[in-house]
């Protein structure tokens, strides 16, 4: 579990789109994985698995929840040069703009890039995870991809 502790967190807190609802989601999550470890099918990925529940988690939370995103998105993210100042400065800014466009696709399109892009999980176990044709998800990821890209040009220029 150790290995997937900040990948898993990231994943949490992109999709609820709140820091602190992520630690909650993140302590159920492990909490269903120890319970659930008897039934895991060591056939399987265990990323697959793990995302699988943290995924679970997070729709549980979201059909809950009244609130559906928070503007805390970059708090977890880890920017790559802490002693340039500019670039750190850029580099936030343009995840926030990413996010910002995130946050307006729709459910499925944004559950399959967050999976792909902060989960890790390949194509084919999204596929599995998510019940929907390797085609389906691919498609999902294409238009997800356009969109966002189509909202920073309108945008950003």
């Amino acid at each position: 579990m150790q290995g997937y502790r900040k990948q898993l967190f990231s994943y949490l807190v992109r999709f609820c789109g709140n820091k602190m609802a992520a630690e909650d989601l993140f302590q159920e999550t492990l909490i269903k994985v120890w319970n659930g470890i008897k039934s895991y099918n060591e056939q399987n990925k265990f990323s697959s698995w793990l995302f699988s529940i943290a995924h679970n988690v997070a729709l549980d939370y979201l059909r809950s929840s009244s609130v559906r995103k928070s503007s805390s998105l970059e708090e977890s993210y880890e920017f790559s040069d802490g002693n340039n100042p500019h670039r750190n400065y850029v580099e936030k800014e343009s995840y926030k703009m990413i996010m910002d466009a995130v946050k307006e696709l729709p459910d499925k399109q944004k559950n399959v890039f967050l999976l792909r892009q902060h989960g890790g999980l390949s194509f084919k176990e999204i596929a599995t995870e998510l019940d929907q044709p390797l085609n389906t998800v691919l498609g999902h990821m294409h238009y997800a991809v356009s969109k966002i890209r189509k909202k920073l040009s309108e945008e950003y220029g």
